[in-house]
């Protein structure tokens, strides 16, 4: 017998329309308790798969006015064995499709208002709090930071009537793969790191270094390059009009990036106070209605783009407020642990070779943000 499947999106539409009955995740409660579904209000049930595939009797009483139970595990292979039982035991049930992996990947977009002269649409992966852009202007565009299926830019380039002409990442990413090499495979698009990224050792046949100050032609659009170091030595981040600073993983809306994930406990600090001079002396010195596009968010569902002006966010993150021992001292204390396999992310995307489950060291939340206050 074929096991009733949905799609991550399916589920992701019943959830927003908050028609699914019960979603249950079959993990373990560990696993849950790191990471799991915001199922809105549709109610979420956790009960690890063995013990149910041994007494299936036991989620009976879960099921709503004879709707599916929807079963989500890490990657769509458990909730298969859980749907069995459970249906063996005549309880409609239906297996989430790629699990918590392919939900994790689902983006979600809006046009940022207020850049002049360019179009900017934010791409929100919401289950982990990963922003990526498109910049475009006379039928141009240009990609950063790509989530690591990327055919929604594609569908978004051809709906717009654009053309992909140039990919970015705005530095190694230690929290979740990168889609710079697909993008890049399947256009044909000039692609672009910092050129500290390729003092990290990233390779890619005919990848273009950036330093500060460098523009990136798309149409008319000014797209220029600014230095943004801290995170990691080769964070960049990319100026649009003058107006909007897509900031990589540098000032956040709630917080700070991280300064550990490139150097270790070591480094931590040294790389804390570049942060600091990096937000103060080449971000908080920007215009304060300059719109901060960040890499990074919380996570979770919100209606409309991420795009505080630099004014509100200096006003509501409370480190930018601190000295630079203060900032220093509270970026090394507040750090919450470190991304799950973020040593074989930064591989990956350094282009080391690879084997085995690559999507499946997506694990988890992203934590690349010093935790706020």
């Amino acid at each position: 017998m074929e096991l009733p499947q949905i799609d991550p999106s399916t589920l992701e539409r019943e959830i927003r329309a908050g028609t699914a009955s019960v979603v249950l995740d079959v993990r373990s409660e560990e696993d849950f308790a790191a990471w799991h579904l915001d199922t809105g209000s549709v109610p979420l049930r956790q009960r690890h798969w063995q013990q149910i595939v041994d007494d299936p009797a036991g989620v009976a009483g879960w099921q709503v006015a004879g709707q599916p139970i929807r079963v989500i595990c890490a990657r769509g292979i458990s909730s298969e064995k859980v749907v069995r039982a459970l249906i063996d035991h005549g309880i409609d049930a239906t297996s989430v499709r790629g699990g918590m992996i392919g939900w994790s990947r689902l983006l979600s977009h809006d046009e940022v208002p207020d850049v002049p002269g360019v179009h900017v649409e934010q791409f929100r992966r919401e289950a982990r709090g990963c922003l990526s852009y498109v910049v475009s202007a006379d039928g141009e565009a240009l990609v950063v930071d790509p989530a690591p299926d990327v055919e929604l830019y594609l569908d978004f380039a051809r709906s717009k009537g654009l053309t992909i002409t140039h990919v970015l990442d705005t530095h190694v990413h230690a929290d979740h793969l990168s889609g710079l090499r697909q993008l890049h495979a399947a256009t044909g698009a000039a692609t672009h790191v910092s050129r500290a990224a390729i003092d990290r050792g990233f390779v890619l046949d005919g990848v273009e270094a950036l330093v500060d100050g460098d523009r990136i032609a798309v149409g008319s659009a000014d797209v220029r390059v600014i230095s943004l170091p801290g995170h990691t030595s080769d964070n960049i981040g990319v100026m649009v009009s003058g107006r909007a600073l897509i900031a990589g993983d540098s000032l956040f809306t709630d917080s700070v990036a991280r300064p550990d994930l490139e150097v270790g406990d070591a480094g931590a600090a040294g790389a804390a106070g570049q942060l600091y001079r990096t937000v103060h002396e080449r971000i908080l010195s920007l215009d304060p209605a300059t719109r901060l596009l960040p890499c990074h968010y919380p996570g979770g569902r919100v209606d409309g783009p991420i795009a505080p002006t630099l004014r509100e966010v200096s006003e509501t993150v409370g480190l930018l407020g601190l000295s630079e021992a203060q900032f220093v001292e509270q970026s090394i204390t507040a750090m919450p642990p470190r991304p799950a396999n973020y040593l074989e992310i930064i591989a990956v995307n350094l282009g080391s070779e690879t084997s085995g489950d690559v999507a499946g060291l997506e694990i988890g939340a992203n934590n690349c943000a010093v935790a706020s206050e």
